[in-house]
Order: C-alpha cells, then structure tokens, then sequence
C-alpha cells in the first residue's frame, strides 16, 4: 500500500502588500522555514506555500527563487478578493484553494485516499525528525481507520480521522537572541491531521488551539507524542501578531545555537544577517500588531459583498423581476463598497 501523501501548508503575505514588510518575511521564511524542512530526514511531504494573488511581482519572484530546485514545494495564489465562502475559527477556505490546487497538479491519486495535513508558518521550524515520526505515525494507524468507518454515524461515517500533536518546543526570541521553553498542545506548527482528502478536513480547519475539542465534533482520535525534547520552533519577532515579552528567557549560547542549526535545520548565518538588515533592536517586549487582524476583516467584508452581489446578479437574470432600477442601483452600491474595501486591503 502506497505510503499517505503528506502536505504541509505555509502561508506568505496574505493580505500583505508593502514590499519592506514582505522583504522582512520572506528572508525570516528562507533562514528558518526553508532550512527546516529542506532538512527534514525525510522529504516525503509536499509543501503548498500559499501567496496572495495580488503580492508585488518581486516579492513572488524571489520566494519563487528560494524554492526553484525543491520538487516537493508548490506555490499556491489565492486571490483573497474573490472569496465568497469563509469562516472563523478556522483556515479552511485556504485549503479549499489548496484542494484545487492538489488535483489540478495531480498531488493525489485518488481524492478518496487518506493523507496527512499539518501547518507551518512563514517563520517557524520543525525538529529535523518531524515529518519522519508524523508519517509513521499516521501510516500504523491507518489500517485502523479505514475499518472504523462502517461503525461511524450518518454525519462522520465517509472518514475515519485522527489528530496528534508534539506538545513541546522553543520559542525563540529571535531579536533578543533568547530562547524559552514551551510546551503547549496543538501549538500552531504542531497540529497534524488525517482523514480521506474528500472528507474536507485538514489542519485548516480549527484554530490550532482548539484541536483536542474539535476533534469532538469529528469523533477523531487524539494523538500526543510528549517527546521530553523540543520538536519545534516558535518565533517571536516584531512582524508577529502575538505579544511577547522575553525577559524572563535565556540567552542563546553556542549549544544552543548549535542546535537550533544541527537539530532543526535553521540557517544561523543568514538569521546573523537577517538581525544586521532589519534591526528591530532586542527589546524583551512586545505588544503585537493589529493591522493583520484588521486586514482579515476586511477579506471577510468583501467574501459577504462577493456573496451578495452573486445574489443579486441572479436575481438580476430573472424575467419575473420588474424592479430592474433598484436592483441595479443596489449591485452598484455593493461594487462601490466592495471596491473601497479592496483599495484599502490592498493600499
């Protein structure tokens, strides 16, 4: 039996759109992320790095050059203007995109076969051994899961499924040059999924920190590989969302250098070089940005907007409709606001 496909989801610059900003990322993603999985022991997994269609052309070129010669790495352009059906809680309108990505490629080679999902973001890193263990993992368990589905009920029997996780990792202070200890289930670079392609279920599908409850509502077993060595990175830095304050965190000496470099694959040099071009300074703390959130806001105001002129248009191309002046003057009201909320996503 063919081993399950893996694909791991990195996101670059959704709702970003100033190339300094970007620059700053995309450099963080090339030392850490990159690194990283290009030296996972093992390399069965395809990562979909997931760009915002409307990101400056540089900016594309230059993630295109980082990953040109990795086979297993797809650039994925989702247009966030276009997006009509979005939720909460969750990314699984990203991996709607990605689902059709998938099979346009023909990532898999049937869409009723199990595989496996997990997320990385632009700026954090895995121990060298994590795809190893997840695929392992999963590839006993699999056997298990096709013979449970017959028992399930109506609304979860097409997929058996399981969640696991490594609860513990670093998280690193990359400006301070600090590193703490965390052990958290779930964390975001630590939520691994499987269920039937078809099923629609993937590690999008939750906030991270909510997988062991989710998994409830999918009657999905729990996994929690409680390794007692950190099996992942977390960085904190001034272009993250989520406060931090490293005061307490210990600074970074030359074993522990070595093995954010040895251990989970990351470029030290090109993060010395990172700190010299984009000096934020080492203050200890941070009290994050709100612009990311406002932005997604917006990308759920222009979905309802896409929604409903959909509607309108529909209603639009019925012959029993006499009241043509209003619905017209109410679809140019939606595409005038519709409009503003894009030039201000985007300005």
């Amino acid at each position: 039996m063919a081993a399950m496909k893996h694909f791991v989801i990195t996101r670059i610059g959704l709702g970003l759109y100033n190339e300094a900003k970007l620059n700053r990322m995309i450099d963080l993603f090339e030392a850490v992320t990159l690194s990283s999985l290009a030296n996972q022991t093992d390399q069965e997994f395809v990562c979909l790095i997931v760009l915002d269609a409307h990101m400056p052309a540089s900016a594309r070129n230059k993630i295109g050059q980082f990953v040109d010669g990795h086979s297993n790495f797809f650039l994925v352009s989702i247009d966030v203007t276009q997006l009509v059906q979005v939720h909460i809680g969750c990314f699984d309108w990203l991996w709607d995109r990605c689902q059709d990505f998938i099979l346009a490629a023909g990532l898999v080679d049937d869409p009723r076969d199990y595989i496996i999902t997990s997320i990385l973001d632009a700026d954090d890193a895995w121990h060298s051994d994590v795809v190893s263990l997840v695929n392992g993992f999963f590839g006993q368990r699999l056997s298990k899961l096709r013979s449970i589905e017959k028992d399930r009920t109506t609304w979860i029997r097409h997929s058996g499924g399981m969640a696991m996780t490594f609860p513990r990792g670093y998280q690193w202070y990359i400006a301070a040059n600090k590193l703490d200890v965390l052990t958290m289930e779930f964390h975001s670079m630590a939520v691994f999924v499987t269920a039937r392609f078809s099923s629609g279920i993937s590690a999008c599908s939750s906030r991270h920190s909510q997988w062991r409850e989710y998994s409830k509502v999918l009657q999905f077993d729990v996994g929690v590989e409680a390794f007692d060595r950190p099996m992942w990175v977390y960085t904190r830095h001034h272009e993250g969302v989520v406060p931090w304050n490293a005061s307490q965190a210990m600074q970074i000496d030359a074993r522990l250098e070595n093995e954010l470099a040895a251990t989970f694959g990351i470029d030290m040099e090109k993060i010395r070089r990172w700190r010299v071009v984009y000096p934020f300074g080492a203050n200890s703390m941070y009290s994050g940005q709100r612009n990311t959130g406002e932005q997604y806001d917006r990308i759920f105001r222009i979905a309802s907007f896409n929604r409903k002129l959909r509607a309108l248009k529909n209603q639009m191309s019925a012959a029993s409709r006499p009241d043509l002046t209003s619905l017209n003057e109410e679809i140019k009201r939606c595409e005038a606001e519709r409009a503003r909320l894009i030039e201000k996503l985007q300005g």
